[in-house]
């Protein structure tokens, strides 16, 4: 049985369909978070559901002047030139393998029902000083051949150690639900908001796959500011209820 609760917000009962999904949860330089909070700060966009599971982190956490439990939140963003996409994000993500297993499936049915046009789904990768590469990853030939026939090519060597935590299972598992998904893997060094990389990722979906972000830099240094007090905070907070065995949030791609 699977434990993943969605709860709907603002009188939504499912999601759109044949959208494009982004998705970005904490993780090397957090350079896919900033771009996704950063799209929901920049544009009109409305809350569609939290998805939640007993494997969260025990740690509520402060919006807007109210207590909010832990976990993945789904949004409609509304672009520029009237595009309208569905951000998945949130501060952290199950820490056990079965409740990244639970929740990545969870996920991956609702778009399946939904008929989703695509899941971007935006990492970092720790790379050298003078490394600036940004790999597209596919985990099925015809979403492969698909990018090819645009000009984009998958990369068939990068990340050579493969992929972690929630961002790994959404991949790989993505095939077997009917999903056409594809990882954008920007190598960074990463610090634990990497500003300058998250903008390379952004400028690269918008110059490579087409999708007009449109996030201004100042919402970007400004979201990347909020994020490290966030993570400086649950730091302090989880020290304590976290079992010292447990990988770091950088542990996860």
């Amino acid at each position: 049985m699977n434990r993943t609760e969605i709860h709907w917000m603002n009188g939504f009962e499912s999601i759109p369909e044949q959208m494009v999904f982004i998705e970005a949860l904490p993780g090397v330089g957090n350079v896919g978070k900033i771009i996704v909070d950063a799209l929901i700060e920049e544009h009109d966009s409305e809350c569609l559901a939290w998805l939640m599971h007993p494997d969260f982190p025990p740690h509520s956490t402060m919006k807007d002047g109210l207590l909010h439990p832990p976990r993945i939140e789904i949004h409609q963003v509304l672009l520029p030139m009237g595009l309208p996409v569905i951000v998945l994000t949130g501060d952290s993500q199950p820490l056990t393998p079965t409740g990244q297993y639970e929740v990545a499936d969870k996920i991956l049915k609702m778009l399946d029902q939904a008929d989703a046009e695509l899941l971007l789904i935006l990492v970092g990768l720790q790379g050298d000083v003078e490394e600036h590469s940004i790999h597209l990853v596919c985990s099925d030939a015809d979403t492969r051949d698909a990018f090819a026939e645009r000009g984009v090519n998958a990369s068939t060597t990068a990340p050579e150690a493969g992929m972690i935590g929630m961002a790994g299972l959404l991949a790989g598992m993505a095939p077997l639900r009917s999903v056409p998904a594809a990882c954008a893997v920007a190598e960074t060094l990463g610090s634990t908001v990497d500003v300058i990389t998250g903008q390379r990722l952004a400028s690269w979906v918008e110059e490579k796959l087409g999708i007009a972000l449109e996030i201004s830099i100042d919402t970007t240094e400004s979201t990347a500011e909020r994020i490290r007090r966030e993570i400086a905070l649950d730091q302090t907070e989880l020290d304590s209820l976290l079992n010292p065995s447990e990988p770091s949030p950088e542990f996860y791609v």
